[in-house]
């Protein structure tokens, strides 16, 4: 049980790169492209999605996505974490996604779920028609504890809400994991809204 935490426990997210200077020369070529993605991800990293089925919506004229949505029932699509079962429920999810600017496609977001927050300041965003995806690495604490996490999100824009609304979590360093609440490292979950509508709120 406790090392199904990350979708669960109460995780403050925050944006981060290898430092200022990396930061800002990936938000510089971002350009939407899936050789973008693999820079800001690694294309292991980006393997690693497309394993789980993660759909990546390349593009440099994302949809306007900025509102709130909420996901529910929120299921479990894909792991690669052993204690875990495809069709495994976990807490409803609301999104929050603002400051959009598709010049320099980047985007701010902040996901509740449970007790859980996700927060990612300047994230990416690509895609074109309605057509979308999100991409956050983060640094998240559960009590005294940090790890390191990459969240990536996708979708369908519609007028009244996201079709086929779907978000992975990947476990990049959970640096030693001496509480062991964190799932392990290289392993990762995509978890989906089950109705594959997430409407406007």
């Amino acid at each position: 049980m406790k090392k199904t935490i990350l979708f669960f426990a109460m995780i403050t997210m925050l944006f981060s790169c290898s430092g200022d200077d990396d930061a800002a020369e990936i938000a510089n070529q971002f350009d939407g492209s899936l050789e973008s993605v693999e820079e800001f991800f690694t294309p292991e990293l980006v393997d690693a999605l497309l394993d789980l089925g993660f759909i990546i919506n390349t593009g440099d004229n994302p949809p306007n996505i900025e509102g709130v949505y909420f996901s529910s029932p929120f299921i479990l699509e894909a792991s690669t974490v052993p204690s875990d079962f495809v069709g495994q429920s976990f807490a409803d999810y609301t999104s929050e996604f603002s400051n959009q600017d598709n010049g320099s496609l980047t985007i701010d977001f902040n996901g509740m779920g449970g007790n859980q927050t996700d927060v990612g300041f300047g994230s990416f965003v690509s895609g074109d028609g309605n057509a979308f995806s999100v991409y956050l690495k983060n640094t998240g604490t559960i009590g005294t504890y940090s790890a390191d996490t990459a969240i990536a999100i996708s979708g369908r824009m519609t007028e009244d809400g996201i079709e086929d609304f779907k978000l992975a979590a990947l476990m990049l360093d959970d640096n030693g994991d001496p509480e062991s609440v964190y799932i392990e490292n290289n392993t990762g979950r995509l978890i989906y809204d089950s109705d594959e509508f997430s409407p406007r709120q």
